[in-house]
């Protein structure tokens, strides 16, 4: 007998359960050790990318018969992705086996885009869900989430305005949420009230859309392509943020992010800088280039006193227009260059007159800089070797600066 089949079988359950249920089922066949183990695996995981209907009606009385089959004494996770039109009755045979059993993940992801049987938004052991192009249109609230904990909704059609609002209500000690908007989700206010919500991943689809949240206790934030209006309370645990955002009046948004850490953002180049706020914690900040809002910049640099690394990036490869670097050399030089900086990473870097300058001013002031990375955007190598020359001719004023040309 081979090693492996001495081990025990929860060792054994733990490596089938990293498998599609379809390649367990194929394990049945190794030995006698192995004719029933597949039964008692808690993860089962369906794909069907099945061309024609006769593959398909098959793959469907394999989820039944595996389904049926198993006994696991829990089923911790359920996953379904499709690429063919399943039945509703199928859909909510197989929901309701799963909930029966204790049901902790599901994970669902058909196309084209399908309904899912109430007994899924009652099911009390519910710990995540994920769904993924389904209407909730059909949905009867109130429903209940007792106890989860992560929420993904990518691609869904809701009811109304209130559908997300009663959703979220439900999940009272939610702590992960991704949404994922799509144009026509029949939704144009979006408002998540979670006490104790950690992560959120936000990305809008319309320009008309209002976007509220109110979460005391986010420490993670990613927010993209919110238009039109936002509303955001105070978030006095944030430690880390990711904006990205299409709309310019940033100004409470970023009043509301002053707590953080570290920050990756990208705003129109008439975004204003909250007046009067300080940024006390930033310590790694990461700013898009490809709009060059260069006062924004310096705003940023004026106003994060403990800032020690600063990466410039150019996310979109859309280039608005050389922006002028409105600075005043006789100005005060921001104290975050002075005493705190200590890396320095440009990707994209054009070499043009305003950048040219930016790095100037940037490696002149910053006096405990340890290492500077420069990645050209250009790719001619007679080019890209005169604008490393010019660079590296710069004066510094940290006397132990690595200058890296990426």
């Amino acid at each position: 007998m081979d090693r492996i089949s001495f081990l025990p079988d929860d060792f054994l359950l733990q490596i089938l359960s990293l498998l599609t249920t379809k390649d367990v089922l194929k394990t049945s066949l190794l030995s006698k050790r192995w004719r029933n183990l597949w039964k008692l695996v808690h993860k089962l995981e369906y794909i069907d990318y099945t061309k024609n209907a006769a593959d398909h009606a098959r793959f469907l009385l394999f989820v039944d018969r595996s389904l049926l089959l198993n006994t696991a004494p829990i089923l911790e996770s359920l996953s379904f992705k499709f690429d063919r039109q399943c039945n509703d009755v199928d859909i909510g045979f197989w929901v309701r086996i799963a909930v029966e059993r204790g049901l902790r993940h599901f994970d669902y992801y058909p196309y084209p885009p399908s309904k899912l049987p109430q007994s899924l938004f009652t099911c009390g052991t519910l710990m995540v869900l994920k769904l993924t192009n389904v209407s909730l249109a059909d949905v009867k609230f109130p429903v209940s989430f007792p106890l989860l904990k992560v929420l993904h909704l990518r691609w869904v059609i809701y009811f109304d305005d209130e559908t997300p609002q009663k959703l979220l209500s439900s999940c009272l000690i939610l702590q992960e949420l991704v949404v994922d908007r799509q144009r026509n989700d029949n939704v144009t206010t979006f408002p998540i009230t979670l006490p104790l919500l950690q992560k959120l991943i936000y990305v809008g689809e319309s320009n008309d859309e209002m976007f509220e949240l109110n979460a005391p206790s986010l420490k993670c934030l990613e927010i993209k392509d919110v238009g039109y209006d936002c509303m955001i309370e105070k978030m006095p645990e944030i430690v880390s943020a990711n904006v990205e955002v299409i709309y310019s009046d940033t100004d409470d948004m970023l009043d509301s992010l002053t707590s953080l850490k570290r920050l990756s953002i990208c705003l129109p180049s008439e975004s204003p800088f909250p007046t009067g706020k300080i940024f006390h914690q930033l310590v790694d900040l990461e700013f898009c280039t490809c709009d060059s809002e260069w006062d924004l910049l310096l705003s940023f640099l004026t106003h994060s006193p403990k800032l020690r690394a600063l990466k410039l990036s150019e996310r979109h490869g859309c280039f608005f227009g050389e922006r002028a670097l409105h600075w005043d050399e006789s100005s005060s030089v921001p104290e975050t260059l002075l005493s705190g900086l200590e890396t320095l990473e440009w990707r994209n870097y054009r070499g043009w007159n305003v950048e040219k300058e930016l790095a100037t001013f940037i490696l002149k002031h910053s006096c405990r800089l340890k290492k500077a990375i420069f990645s050209p955007e250009v790719t001619n190598l007679e080019k890209k070797h005169g604008m490393l020359i010019e660079l590296a001719l710069l004066s510094r004023g940290s006397t132990t600066c690595q200058l890296v040309f990426g």
